[in-house]
C-alpha cells in the first residue's frame, strides 16, 4: 500500500526499476501560486501571456478608435456645389449702398432697395429738368433781351446767343444726369432730395460715368413725348428699367 499515495501510479522512489511513473512530467501541479487564475486549480488563465507579448488588447477591451467620430465626417464638403455655394461671401458682396440682394426681388415697396419706385422717378425726372431749365431759361431771356437791343434779334449776338443756349442745354442734362450720379453715389440731385439711387444691376455699386453717360444719350427714346414712352416701359418691366437702364443694365432703388 506504499504506492498508493502517489495519484498516478508508481514514481521513481519506489523501486519500480527505475521506470517513471505513469502520468504527466514531474511538476505539473506544482505551478507557482502566482501563475494560478480563479478556480483553476493552478493553472495558468485563459487568453493570451499575461505579458502581453501577442500585442493584441485583452478580450472585450475597446478597439483604438472603436466608436470614435470619423475625421471631416458631417464636416462641409469642400467645393459641393458650384464656386461659391453655401461660403460666406466676402464683407460688402452685392451690398451696395441702397442695393437689395437678388436685384431688387421681394423687396416691399418703400424699403430700401426696392424698385417698385416708378412714380418717385417721374417726380426725380421733373426736378432734374428743373435743374437744367431754370438757368437755360434765365440765359435765354438775357442773351435775347440784349440781341434785341444790339441788332434786333437777327444778327451775330443772337446767334451767338442761341449757341450759348444750346451748348448750356446739353452740357447741363449730361451734367444732371450722368456726371452728377457717378460722382455723388449714383444719385441725381433730384435722385437725392426724394431718396432714390441708382446702382449696378451686377453688384449694386455705383455706375461708372460710361454707364451714366449712355443712360443719358437713351433719355432721346425714354424721353420722348414729355417723358411717356420711359414712363410706359419701366412700368411694364420687370424691374422697373427704362431702355437707358437695360441697357446700362443699373437699377433705380430706393436708397
Amino acid at each position: 500500500m506504499s504506492g498508493q499515495g502517489a495519484p498516478y501510479g508508481a514514481g521513481p522512489a519506489e523501486g519500480q526499476g527505475g521506470a517513471p511513473g505513469y502520468g504527466p512530467p514531474g511538476g505539473y501541479s506544482s505551478q507557482p501560486s502566482s501563475a494560478s487564475g480563479p478556480g483553476t486549480g493552478g493553472q495558468p488563465a485563459y487568453g493570451p501571456p499575461s505579458g502581453g507579448s501577442y500585442g493584441q488588447p485583452g478580450y472585450g477591451a475597446p478597439q483604438p478608435g472603436y466608436g470614435a467620430p470619423q475625421q471631416g465626417y458631417g464636416a462641409p464638403q469642400q467645393g459641393y456645389g458650384p464656386p461659391g455655394y453655401g461660403q460666406q461671401q466676402p464683407p460688402g458682396y452685392g451690398q451696395g449702398p441702397g442695393y437689395a440682394p437678388g436685384s431688387g426681388y421681394g423687396v416691399p415697396a418703400g424699403a430700401p432697395g426696392s424698385v417698385e419706385v416708378v412714380g418717385l422717378r417721374v417726380g426725380q425726372y421733373l426736378l432734374d429738368a428743373v435743374c437744367i431749365v431754370v438757368p437755360l431759361l434765365v440765359v435765354a431771356f438775357i442773351g435775347g433781351f440784349l440781341g434785341a437791343m444790339v441788332d434786333g434779334g437777327y444778327g451775330f449776338v443772337s446767334l451767338l446767343v442761341n449757341l450759348v443756349v444750346w451748348v448750356i442745354a446739353i452740357g447741363g442734362s449730361f451734367g444732371v444726369y450722368a456726371w452728377w450720379p457717378s460722382t455723388h453715389g449714383g444719385q441725381t440731385p433730384g435722385m437725392g432730395w426724394l431718396g432714390l439711387r441708382i446702382v449696378r444691376e451686377a453688384d449694386g455699386g455705383v455706375p461708372s460715368l460710361g454707364e451714366c453717360a449712355l443712360r443719358w444719350v437713351l433719355l432721346i427714346v425714354d424721353g420722348a413725348f414729355a417723358g411717356i414712352v420711359g414712363l410706359i416701359i419701366m412700368s411694364t418691366s420687370q424691374r422697373k428699367q427704362r431702355l437707358g437702364d437695360m441697357a446700362a443694365h443699373t437699377l433705380v432703388v430706393k436708397a
